[in-house]
């Protein structure tokens, strides 16, 4: 296949490797056998998520060889993979690296009708550290910061014995804990709920992988740079027409063709009563403390949070308290607002700092709180993005959207951005598609969110009040009654 150093077309994409590692060796050399596919290679996909620990993908074949026989294939092999967009790092998950893929099962084996000379079929894989998770267990007691206990289980040869770089953020304070027991990734995930940021007042964090390695940190930090400044955009896109071509040369824009959304959807882009039920705009933490003996009540309030965080739409300014997704505004008779009920979200933890050891655990009102409005916020308002393929893009990237109005144009003058969804957005995954039949072509679909906008809702002055609350109370029999009675007139 030949590589490409630059990009000619969007979709345009370089497969120097694509081949399966049998768990057998060569009879004469003694290495393992190495079984190429690309020839019999129809499409594969590539799936990063920031709340899943590792990397899943899927090969589909025409297979004329019967790789499936000849290898054979049993869940056992695993998969070099080697691609990029021209120009940019790509996916370099080889034996010569130390990472391929681990190969785990076979969907959809289905005989060619026509020639009944071939079968197609899925190939289902994903990061070695999957399988070690399945085989494995953590029993274990850790003392100081959580990144070192998070970087014990990632490592060691009895846990996830992975090979792969481990990128952190440092947590605030020193812990002592004791795994009970668990899967590695069920232990790193329980440990992640506990872990604070040292820069931001972050809400958890979040262990996944992307090509570039593995990620320990919260998502406050794929937000901003250092704690000091909002994070730069990685890639901009806009919706517009795909393919324009230059009237003299009859070339197409190829910058243009990669910076424009083929289409985009808003999934759930409004949905009040599951942000009020999941706890995004009030929750209520009730901590019991066994070492001092008490009951402590905090309550969550989105508006008045709102400001002490970094947002996708953070301007440095007190005016991001007046970004939110939902405007702040009272309502009814009762002069309260969205916020003012917390028991729609009741949660309970019981702290036991300082009853084995002089250790002052995290306290998890500081994190739970905040991670249940935040998660909410993230579960809707979602937006999907289907792009041309780039590497250069990984889930946790930040990038901008140019989302036009939609309505008539009353000028020539273009279309203005929509001024609440426009703007910038926190890439949550990416899979990538590659279709490799002739001419084919590499585009991504991005799953996206913004916690913020970028102009304020209008702000209302006034309650909202609806109507006139009816305080009446009917017996149903009394109705019944009128019933009969009006029958009897008629």
């Amino acid at each position: 296949m030949e590589y490409k150093n630059q990009i000619n077309e969007a979709g345009d994409f370089n497969l120097e490797v694509c081949e399966i590692i049998s768990y057998h060796r060569e009879a004469e050399t003694g290495d393992l056998f190495h079984q190429d596919i690309r020839n019999i290679l129809l499409s594969f996909e590539i799936k990063e998520d920031i709340f899943s620990h590792y990397i899943t993908g899927r090969v589909t074949v025409q297979d004329t060889q019967d790789v499936r026989t000849m290898l054979p294939i049993t869940g056992l092999e695993r998969l070099n993979v080697k691609f990029n967009t021209p120009g940019c790092p790509g996916y370099n998950a080889v034996e010569e690296e130390g990472h391929p893929f681990q190969i785990y099962k076979i969907e959809s084996v289905a005989r060619d009708g026509a020639s009944g000379r071939s079968q197609a079929y899925d190939i289902y894989f994903c990061s070695q550290e999957l399988y070690y998770n399945g085989i494995h267990r953590v029993s274990k007691a850790y003392s100081g910061q959580i990144e070192l206990a998070v970087d014990d289980i990632f490592h060691s040869p009895t846990f996830l014995n992975s090979k792969k770089r481990l990128n952190y953020e440092p947590t605030a304070s020193s812990d002592k804990v004791v795994v009970p027991n668990m899967k590695p990734l069920q232990a790193i995930k329980w440990l992640s709920s506990r872990a604070k940021s040292q820069k931001y007042k972050n809400a958890g964090y979040v262990f996944y992988e992307t090509s570039e390695g593995y990620f320990f940190r919260s998502i406050e930090s794929m937000l901003a740079v250092n704690g000091v400044s909002a994070r730069p955009v990685k890639f901009a896109y806009t919706y517009q027409i795909n393919n324009i071509r230059d009237a003299k040369t009859g070339n197409r824009d190829v910058n243009q063709d990669m910076r424009s959304a083929i289409t985009y959807e808003f999934k759930k882009p409004v949905s009040l009563l599951d942000n009020l039920t999941d706890g995004m705009v009030a929750n209520r933490m009730i901590r019991h403390d066994a070492f001092n003996k008490t009951i402590t009540t905090t309550d969550y309030n989105y508006f008045d949070e709102f400001g002490k965080y970094f947002h996708t739409e953070h301007d440095n300014t007190d005016k991001a308290q007046l970004k939110g997704v939902l405007p702040f505004v009272r309502f009814e008779d009762t002069n309260t607002d969205l916020s003012s009920n917390p028991m729609a979200k009741l949660m309970t933890v019981t702290n036991s700092s300082k009853i084995h050891n002089d250790y002052e655990h995290p306290s998890k009102s500081d994190t739970l709180q905040v991670m249940v409005s935040q998660r909410a916020k993230y579960m809707n308002q979602r937006l999907v993005l289907n792009v041309h393929g780039n590497t250069l893009l990984h889930a946790g990237d930040m990038i901008q959207f140019d989302m036009p109005t939609i309505r008539p144009l009353l000028d020539k003058s273009g279309e203005e951005p929509s001024p609440y969804w426009h703007g910038r957005y926190l890439i949550l995954s990416i899979r990538h598609v590659v279709e490799n039949s002739k001419g084919g072509k590499h585009s991504m679909v991005l799953e996206c969110v913004k916690d913020a906008i970028r102009t304020p809702y209008p702000i209302s002055q006034e309650n909202m009040t609806i109507n006139k609350p009816d305080s009446e109370v009917n017996d149903i029999y009394s109705l019944d009654k009128q019933i009969l009675n009006q029958s009897k007139v008629d």
